[in-house]
């Protein structure tokens, strides 16, 4: 529970990183929303819509209980075991891990908008090169300096 409850370094930055970022009639992607958490900040900041998906049955129901406890209205979840959709997102949310995140920056870069805020953690200080080579692949930059607490890393990231 305490990737999803706010209390863990990364969840911390991920909110800490959407407080600067703009969500006023955005469109939004939780990638692998767990709890369902920062689906829930997303709406609270003022989104037009968010989707938000994982592929574990818990995260789903766990993240529908957790929308119905905040009276979120425009959050849509989906159980996704593949990373296939076909929208364009403002801003897309990825708290997983590296290899979650390696393996689908790619396709993260396909559905930002041209214009849009890509905002990734779950992982170390020492994962950073890694990550930073591969979004580079991807024609995306790093907006700011990386948050830290602890050993956790989180990243702001836009297309080049």
């Amino acid at each position: 529970m305490s990737f999803g409850t706010g209390h863990h370094a990364t969840t911390y930055m991920m909110m800490q990183a959407m407080k600067d970022v703009d969500f006023n009639r955005k469109t939004v992607l939780d990638f692998g929303t767990g709890t369902g958490i920062l689906a829930i900040l997303a709406e609270k900041c003022g989104a037009k819509s968010v989707l938000a998906i994982d592929h574990d049955e818990w995260s789903i129901q766990n993240a529908f209980e957790n929308i119905a406890l905040n009276h979120a209205g425009i959050i849509t979840v989906e159980k996704r075991d593949s990373t296939y959709l076909s929208d364009v997102f403002d801003i897309i949310l990825a708290n997983i891990n590296k290899h979650v995140i390696i393996q689908n920056l790619s396709y993260l870069q396909q559905h930002l908008s041209m214009t849009g805020v890509l905002i990734v953690s779950g992982f170390l200080q020492q994962d950073v090169i890694d990550i930073e080579l591969e979004a580079n692949k991807n024609n995306l930059i790093l907006t700011l300096p990386p948050l830290e607490r602890e050993t956790w890393v989180c990243l702001r990231l836009k297309k080049i």
